[in-house]
């Protein structure tokens, strides 16, 4: 059977789709093909085999942001960070491979994500080998806004690893449900990729710690993570001889306010009566909004 088609199976029903909005993230087998998949590699291991990484990096593994050649025609290229390298920004086609692939789309649609908007942008986050652990952390950056109570998604990375994962490999970890609901760590680990973060010494701390509702995600190559920009995430040491990358890519999908169409449950006032034109000033750390 084509991966194509099983994708189409495990996802023809709402299970997935209502996974994601409960607790936060859902994993669709077999997004991506084999032929893909090595073209991937080899594009990475080329990159790294030219290219250092930061240090300040160490805990992402990597942060290297490629455009798709038609955002950078347009100018549309993300400010480098202060004392960031030239090379941590480039354009290639590789992006349009990923967003285009067959079976992202097929899955995309199959979850119902209605009005998904790509970044045009692809985050190669590439773990080297003995690399440390990633802190937990969420990725949310419209906190201030009443965006932030929606009970559904409005910002989602969809990502793949390019070998299959593992504890030992340094596998995605999530806390489920952590989108929509506040814990103690929320208030305990500093806001993602800043300066605290990239700053952390010592892995005792909030956040490189065991959390008891912690969830290992292991999954082969070429399976597709899909979740929500708020989930608290994290993943584990690569104790391996080897390097372990994945590809992401941030969307924006279900346009705000409106609900998805299949939406049947209740939605918060402050969603109901929030007005899309209000532009609010960006925040990283979780605001009234999660309770």
């Amino acid at each position: 059977m084509d991966c194509r088609e099983e994708v189409l199976m495990v996802t023809e029903t709402h299970e997935k789709r209502d996974q994601l909005v409960a607790d936060g993230y859902t994993v669709i087998p077999g997004v991506f093909g084999e032929a893909l998949l090595q073209e991937f590699r080899d594009w990475s291991e080329e990159y790294f085999g030219q290219h250092e990484v930061e240090h300040r990096y160490r805990y992402q593994g990597s942060d290297v942001s490629v455009i798709s050649p038609a955002r950078w025609a347009r100018g549309d290229i993300p400010a480098p960070r202060p004392g960031d390298k030239s090379e941590r920004i480039l354009s290639d086609p590789i992006v349009d491979k990923f967003l285009d692939d067959p079976g992202l789309q097929m899955a995309c649609k199959s979850l119902q994500l209605e009005g998904l908007k790509s970044a045009e942008n692809l985050l190669i986050l590439a773990k080297p080998a003995h690399g440390p652990p990633l802190y937990w952390h969420q990725d949310f950056m419209n906190w201030n806004s009443p965006i932030s109570a929606t009970p559904w998604p409005t910002k989602v990375f969809l990502s793949t690893y390019l070998t299959d994962t593992s504890v030992a490999n340094g596998c995605l970890r999530v806390i489920p449900g952590t989108h929509l609901r506040r814990i103690d760590l929320h208030d305990m680990i500093p806001d993602a990729h800043g300066e605290d973060a990239q700053a952390l010494e010592s892995l005792d701390g909030p956040a490189f710690m065991e959390h008891p509702d912690a969830v290992d995600l292991p999954m082969r190559a070429g399976d597709m993570v899909v979740a929500d920009a708020r989930l608290l995430h994290a993943a584990h040491p690569n104790t391996t001889d080897a390097r372990r990358t994945l590809m992401l890519a941030w969307h924006d999908v279900f346009p705000f306010p409106e609900p998805p169409s299949w939406w049947t449950d209740p939605i918060p006032t402050v969603v109901r009566e929030a007005d899309p034109t209000v532009e609010y000033e960006p925040r990283r750390s979780p605001s009234k909004y999660l309770r």
